[in-house]
């Protein structure tokens, strides 16, 4: 990131009261990214209202919560499930830029409101008239594999410390999204090799991390093979599959067992949730970018999607079919 984006990050923000949020079904980068950037903000400005507000933690979340608060259970990982908005001078975002993927409390239209807000996020964007006005301020960076490490380096930049509960977050939150750095590049690599000091131990993050699979995560898994459809493009495999849930977790195990790229439907109440998944080796031959594909398919049917290069998804209000094989046509034109 460049001083002045910093700068004028801080400089608008200050003396304000903010409010950090992520996306709906928070992941560990969501989490660590909203709760790193409250330590560093609590930090930078003295006695400024900073709080965090969650609509729904994802399972593994929930999980990384419990294990992270048995190793540190002085740090405070606490936040608000609903929010006052007369208290609110700003929102800060992160891990998303786009508002449909935020479930707000009762309903709130951020997009419509006065209260203004900085997107703060590692994924793929188009420009747009959204947020146009305050654009310039959004702190985005596509080349890093997680939002914890946009936050990192406000901590680097700014010479502020690191204590050893905030390095673990930020470990996990790099490991997790960039998959084990199957989907990271050398910069998350050495971003978690200057984290690791002698209090931490790698195999003490993958220990926070693990978590037995659920019965329930299984059945879906076994299902999504049962039904998967085999497209051959070339010497490429894609594996094609509906699933009721757990469609990231599907699409990824389609691209272990042997598939270059896996697709996955789940429909929801009132919406279809399209994830895909891309070996890392494809991406970089062929110059595939799902995240791009997606977000732009997104945008031309008034859905929200969008992610990496390797792991993407898309969520519609309508049919999937015929967007489902405009995917399809996109990723051959890589292949």
């Amino acid at each position: 990131m460049l001083k002045s984006k910093f700068e004028n990050f801080l400089a608008f923000i200050k003396n304000k009261n903010i409010l950090i949020t992520t996306h709906d079904l928070v992941d560990i980068d969501g989490l660590v990214s909203c709760f790193t950037l409250k330590f560093f903000l609590n930090q930078y400005f003295k006695n400024q209202e900073t709080s965090i507000y969650f609509s729904e933690l994802s399972k593994s979340t929930k999980n990384f919560i419990k294990n992270f608060t048995k190793n540190f259970p002085e740090f405070d990982l606490s936040y608000e499930e609903s929010f006052d908005l007369p208290n609110n001078d700003i929102f800060l975002i992160v891990d998303t830029n786009n508002l449909n993927q935020i479930k707000f409390d009762n309903n709130f239209d951020l997009a419509h409101s006065d209260i203004p807000y900085i997107f703060l996020d590692h994924h793929y964007t188009v420009m747009d008239s959204e947020n146009s006005s305050r654009k310039s301020l959004d702190l985005i960076n596509e080349n890093y594999s997680s939002t914890a490490e946009i936050i990192l380096e406000l901590f680097e930049f700014y010479k502020k410390p690191l204590t050893i509960p905030l390095k673990t977050l930020i470990i996990s939150a790099i490991l997790t999204d960039s998959g084990f750095f199957k989907h990271g590049n050398n910069k998350s690599i050495q971003n978690v090799s200057k984290l690791l000091c002698e209090e931490i131990k790698i195999q003490d993050i993958f220990l926070l991390l693990q978590r037995e699979m659920d019965i329930s995560v299984k059945i879906a898994y076994i299902k999504g093979l049962q039904r998967v459809e085999l497209i051959r493009e070339g010497k490429f495999l894609i594996g094609i599959t509906k699933v009721s849930s757990f469609g990231a977790g599907v699409a990824s195990m389609l691209t272990k067992m042997g598939f270059d790229i896996g697709i996955t439907i789940s429909k929801e109440p009132n919406q279809y949730i399209i994830n895909t998944r891309a070996k890392k080796t494809v991406c970089i031959k062929t110059g595939l970018n799902l995240g791009k594909i997606l977000r732009e398919i997104s945008e031309k049917y008034e859905g929200s999607g969008g992610g990496h290069d390797g792991a993407a998804s898309l969520t519609i209000n309508i049919e999937p079919d015929i967007i489902l094989q405009e995917i399809i046509e996109q990723v051959k034109q890589y292949l």
